[in-house]
């Protein structure tokens, strides 16, 4: 009787089982990327970066200054963040909905004009990686808030000092 029921409950456990880990493994992320940009401004004020943090705490921060990508006006720093701020940063992934939902840009009739923009996109860590998550610069509105706090808290990570350098200020 066992042999049967065994049979019997086998093949439709072994298919829950496919889709349990594979809805798990969907999840996980390698890389996130934010990038912010200035807006629409003359050359001495604009600015971009870009904020690349992996799964196991390895960040890079790439400034520019103005639009010339090239030179002086680029740099790029590195940074580690500790297990405290990989647990964070996980609760606010979690907290806004990034990895769990589809967030759509908001309709063009609610897009400001001007101003910065900023997005995030996640990738997995299958080789080799993809997309799991992108964030619109002008996401719907209901997930702004979750997402403010996300975005405040990756430029937290990267140290004080590599602001200050790249914005030109003297640390001493």
């Amino acid at each position: 009787m066992t042999a049967g029921i065994n049979k019997f409950l086998l093949p439709p456990l072994m298919v829950l089982l496919f889709f349990v880990s594979g809805s798990c493994s969907s999840q996980e992320w390698q890389r996130l990327n934010y990038y912010y940009n200035s807006g629409a401004l003359p050359p001495p004020y604009h600015y971009s970066y870009n904020i690349s943090i992996t799964s196991d705490g390895a960040g890079e921060l790439t400034y520019v200054k103005g639009y010339d990508e090239k030179g002086k006006n680029k740099t790029q720093l590195n940074f580690t963040l500790g297990k405290k701020q990989m647990k964070e940063l996980k609760r606010q992934l979690k907290i806004s909905g990034v990895l769990t939902d589809k967030i759509k840009e908001r309709p063009n009739e609610e897009i400001p004009d001007g101003g910065h923009s900023d997005n995030l996109t996640v990738y997995s860590d299958s080789e080799p990686p993809e997309i799991i998550a992108s964030v619109p610069s002008y996401p719907d509105l209901k997930y702004v808030a979750a997402l403010n706090k996300l975005y405040e808290y990756i430029v937290s990570c990267v140290p004080n000092e590599y602001w200050n350098e790249v914005n030109g200020i003297n640390g001493d």
